[in-house]
């Protein structure tokens, strides 16, 4: 992830969520000595640490703004209508109306028996979230993703964005056969 949002021209930070500290992304605001800088935390947990490291930068002759992004694919979807040649007001908005219109799925294996919006889940069930929130329980990873990606394409959408870390071919595969056979017209972007 670190090198696509490089390619996109961004300067990466990389840390865990919880050990990213105020100082550590305020110094990387600082080494970039560029005069305006859209932060993108790409986390929502991060997103209070942002804006902190973001008041502490400014100054006379450096801008900072923080575009909550809550996942990768709503800062790749930030990066991807940034235009240096719009006003920095503009471009910020742009890239916040792309960010916040990107939905987020994710696949999570539950560690202890939890009650969940979808249902009672068991230690080592996989569960879908759209936007942080639980919508599918199951028990195979490749079936929930799947299952995941129909259910966020029912309000419709022309692109997936599908980043894999377990079994990563495998369920990429998986993901992107069924998308092209139920969802034809949908872009898939394999990560």
């Amino acid at each position: 992830l670190a090198e696509l949002f490089r390619t996109e021209g961004a300067v990466a930070v990389l840390s865990h969520a919880e050990a990213m500290t105020e100082g550590e992304l305020g110094a990387a605001i600082r080494a970039t000595r560029a005069e305006h800088i859209v932060v993108l935390p790409n986390d929502s947990t991060l997103t209070e640490t942002a804006e902190r490291a973001a008041r502490e930068t400014r100054d006379g002759r450096r801008d900072v703004v923080v575009v909550p992004t809550a996942s990768p694919v709503q800062g790749l979807a930030a990066l991807a209508v940034h235009d240096a040649t719009r006003t920095r007001s503009e471009d910020t908005v742009a890239m916040a109306e792309a960010a916040a219109a990107t939905r987020r799925g994710e696949l999570v294996v539950a560690e202890h028996e939890a009650l969940t919006w979808a249902g009672r889940c068991q230690a080592g069930d996989v569960l879908g979230l759209v936007d942080g929130d639980v919508v599918l329980i199951d028990t195979d990873v490749t079936q929930a993703a799947t299952t995941l990606a129909d259910r966020m394409l029912v309000a419709g959408g022309e692109l997936v964005t599908a980043l894999a870390s377990v079994d990563r071919q495998v369920i990429l595969d998986a993901l992107s056969a069924h998308l092209r056979r139920t969802h034809p017209e949908v872009e898939v972007t394999q990560l």
